[in-house]
């Protein structure tokens, strides 16, 4: 055989590992998601890869067959072509004959053509799979199913044993993984990284798919901030609270907001002024100027949880209590939006909450209802000790302290002191936030500090 010959079939082999390597890594690497969606626009192969990833036997033990195939060939050309001929190579140079001439011409034969197949045959088909591996499994998948028929009784032995050791060391073959959320938010992000997502859509997507972690208390209005109207109440309590507190609806209590009676809606409170009739509640005529039952949750719920309570019940409002039937809070579907829509819809509120001190380097004027998740990210802090037990930075002060704060507590955590700078009645007004040392400070361009 001439050399011509023995290259040009060393060139097919290479062909052929290079084949085998790319469709191997390319149906691997194929997600399912995506071959899906190319099946469902009409790509052609795409269900193809989708049974083949289904029956990895088959696919697997084909490309194996193929590549110790092509290695066995590749020896036995490559070393018979390229043996002898490094070996005149070198007696003609001079080299005696004998052991040594022959161990080199073989190590310099062997390696020249595993470092081809290394290139060529494996490295740069796999680089290419990976690039691009749905488009690619879609163009590979049917040839590599027209080769596998042929040997379907051998790759069935093959699959039947390599399932029965698999089974014996008690080892579960499965599946591609289903995509969780985290995998949902990872995409998303990385996108918006690449500027494919655009900034508040990937804030938007990140806050829907986390309604499940975000704990009722976080959204719903404190009981502090209850506007609510008591039967007792006399008219000009009433227009008091209708002129100062612009609300749509007032939920009704009966001596406190720890004995709801249910809402009211401020337009029909409105259309009784309007018409010159008392404002005044009676118990007995509640129903009768349109007052309806209010929705009670508890607080243990996170606000996906309260959302499926809205939607069964049919209602928007709902008052959150704790375990001993105490009122900590009033949630709204508006509440729930706001959780949504996170910093698109709160920023000006977020950057009234944590103002950066102009004139003090690495401080921070912090109002203690501030959402302890911004000051998380203000920080660049993965976790806190027990933030399950707590939303705002008041919450985590206390945690942290383990007493009621006073005016000018402190306490310092991962190298930031917090200072009480204000209280008002038994809360926490504002805190000063300062860096003791420096350290690795996370502002997200145009986030809550500017």
């Amino acid at each position: 055989m001439t050399l011509a010959d023995t290259v040009f079939i060393l060139l097919l082999l290479i062909a052929l590992n290079a084949f085998l390597a790319l469709s191997e890594l390319s149906i691997a690497s194929a997600k399912r998601i995506k071959l899906m969606q190319l099946r469902d626009a009409g790509q052609a192969g795409a269900d193809v890869v989708l049974f083949l990833k289904d029956n990895p036997n088959g696919f697997l033990g084909i490309v194996q067959i193929g590549l110790n195939v092509v290695a066995i060939l590749a020896g036995v050309f490559g070393e018979a072509a390229f043996n002898a001929r490094i070996a005149n190579a070198f007696a003609a140079w001079g080299m005696a004959e004998g052991w040594l001439r022959d161990a080199l011409s073989f190590t310099l034969a062997v390696g020249a053509i595993t470092g081809i197949f290394l290139l060529f045959g494996d490295l740069l088909p796999k680089r290419i799979a990976i690039h691009a591996p749905e488009r690619i499994a879609c163009a590979v998948a049917p040839i590599l199913r027209a080769l596998q028929k042929p040997f379907t009784p051998i790759l069935w032995l093959f699959g039947k044993l390599v399932d029965a050791i698999l089974t014996f060391f008690n080892i579960r073959a499965q599946g591609e993984a289903a995509v969780t959320t985290d995998d949902v938010y990872a995409m998303v992000a990385a996108g918006a990284e690449a500027g494919a997502v655009d900034r508040d859509a990937h804030h938007l997507i990140q806050n829907v798919l986390r309604l499940n972690e975000k704990a009722i208390t976080s959204a719903m209005t404190p009981r502090q901030n209850i506007v609510s109207i008591d039967v007792d109440d006399d008219e000009e309590t009433i227009k008091t609270v209708l002129a100062e507190e612009p609300k749509a609806r007032f939920v009704v209590t009966g001596g406190d907001i720890d004995h709801p009676i249910g809402y009211i809606d401020a337009a029909d409170l409105l259309a009784k002024a309007i018409h010159n009739q008392s404002l005044r509640l009676h118990r007995d005529t509640l129903k009768a100027w349109g007052m309806k039952p209010i929705l009670m949750v508890p607080d243990t719920i996170t606000v996906l949880d309260g959302l499926d309570q809205f939607r069964n019940a049919g209602e928007d409002i709902a008052l959150v209590a704790n375990e001993y039937g105490v009122i900590v809070g009033l949630l709204t579907m508006n509440d729930v939006m706001a959780a949504i829509m996170g910093r698109i819809v709160e920023e000006v509120a977020r950057e009234k909450s944590i103002v950066k001190m102009t004139d003090r380097e690495g401080a921070w004027l912090i109002d203690g209802m501030a959402d302890i998740g911004d000051v998380k990210e203000l920080f660049g802090w993965d976790s806190l000790p027990m933030e399950e037990n707590y939303q705002t930075v008041s919450g985590f002060l206390m945690s942290l302290l383990k007493k009621w704060p006073r005016k000018a507590d402190s306490v310092i955590w991962q190298d930031v002191k917090f200072v009480v700078v204000d209280t008002e009645g038994s809360r926490i007004d504002q805190v000063m936030a300062t860096i003791e040392q420096p350290v690795s400070v996370l502002v997200r361009a145009g986030s809550i500090v500017k």
